[in-house]
């Protein structure tokens, strides 16, 4: 009887100790194997500084929203792009001449006023202070002059005032001097993207990162060549006006009727571009953009989320043609577009016509209304 309960003993002990042995195997053992497979699952971090391509068509739609259109009283019309966020544009010296105060438009019609806070007589640059673009997230600047020869190229403005254009090339030609009165151009980009008259001030950008790498400024007769100032080369001085505008700015008298051709954008091309910008919205899937285009009693009558889930099963849509009919203070704008949707799981084609009223609402073109059909 006593031996019986001695070896019970002993069992019962030896359970007690592998049960504690357990516990410790299972508090620091497993844990720590779990945190190793933890880890290994962990995606690797990037490496910092390295710029992510992108696709022409994600380039272009970041991008326009911060290049703007410069026009000054006497007719003048040039480019320029947000550089930092105090609403700091740079463009070109010959674009804002002789001016303290000039007219910025920006890709959804907003107007607003810019002051010249520093401009160069040697140079072929100037800032332009925009209070109403503060704290916007500025375009990617490329600081090093590291773009080399046949670099892809998107060259963003306003040639001949055509709002909101894209051209597409690349660096043809590195180190280019010369002179054109008062400006000397020193060590610049010769483009194969083709600029006019109007895109002086827009962005180069690099086509596959979408970095800035260059100033438009410049053309070769009726040849298909630009020049782009490199954008490294002249941050230091914008850097110094944002930090401290100049109290005097320096005349051009040999600038005095303009350097720019006037072909001055008309109400009716504006609302073409505020119709295709809506659309470039809805392809990239920025509904709150295309929503703000909307006129005060359009969203009034329907909320944003009944506007998104109208575009539920579109998956994309192209501007076939649009025509712009100006009618009194409105604009009839009548737009035939392609549109991939799905219906009952399956990818269907279709064709619609839209007809828009397009006006000014508190200073600021928008869209009041818009009806369509489909087409046969």
């Amino acid at each position: 009887m006593k031996r019986t309960w001695m070896t019970s003993l002993l069992i019962t002990a030896v359970f007690i100790l592998l049960g504690i042995g357990g516990m410790i195997f299972v508090q620091q053992k497993i844990p720590s194997q779990l945190e190793a497979v933890s880890i290994l699952d962990q995606p690797v971090p990037e490496e910092e500084g390295e710029p992510v391509n992108k696709s022409n068509q994600e380039i272009i739609y970041e991008s326009q929203k911060l290049v703007v259109q410069i026009e000054l009283d006497n007719g003048t019309i040039g480019s320029g792009f947000l550089y930092n966020d105090q609403g700091d544009v740079i463009t070109n010296a010959h674009v804002v001449a002789n001016a303290e105060e000039v007219n910025i438009v920006t890709v959804d019609s907003k107007e607003m006023t810019g002051k010249v806070i520093g401009i160069s007589r040697s140079t072929d640059i100037a800032v332009v202070r925009v209070p109403e673009l503060a704290e916007q997230e500025p375009l990617s600047i490329q600081e090093k002059d590291n773009a080399p020869l046949l670099t892809e190229v998107l060259a963003l403005g306003s040639p001949l005032g055509l709002q909101n254009t894209v051209t597409r090339g690349e660096i043809s030609g590195l180190d280019r001097n010369f002179e054109l009165t008062p400006f000397r151009y020193e060590n610049v980009y010769q483009i194969s993207a083709p600029i006019s008259p109007g895109n002086s001030g827009g962005p180069l950008l690099n086509g596959e990162t979408g970095e800035v790498i260059g100033i438009n400024s410049a053309k070769l007769g009726e040849e298909s060549i630009g020049f782009s100032i490199p954008v490294s080369n002249i941050l230091p001085i914008v850097r110094k006006w944002s930090k401290s505008p100049m109290d005097d700015l320096p005349e051009f008298p040999e600038l005095e009727n303009g350097a720019e051709v006037s072909n001055q954008q008309t109400d009716a091309d504006q609302a073409t571009y505020l119709i295709q910008y809506f659309y470039d919205s809805i392809n990239q899937g920025d509904f709150v953009a295309a929503y703000s285009l909307l006129g005060s009693d359009w969203q009034e009558s329907t909320g944003y989320e009944q506007f998104r889930e109208g575009y539920y099963n579109t998956l994309s849509v192209s501007l076939d043609n649009t025509v712009a009919d100006p009618e009194g203070e409105e604009i009839q704008v009548t737009a035939i577009i392609t549109a991939e949707e799905t219906v009952d799981g399956e990818v269907e084609i279709k064709k619609y016509k839209l007809e828009y009223v397009v006006a000014y609402e508190n200073d600021q073109m928008m869209i009041l209304s818009g009806k369509g059909e489909e087409m046969e």
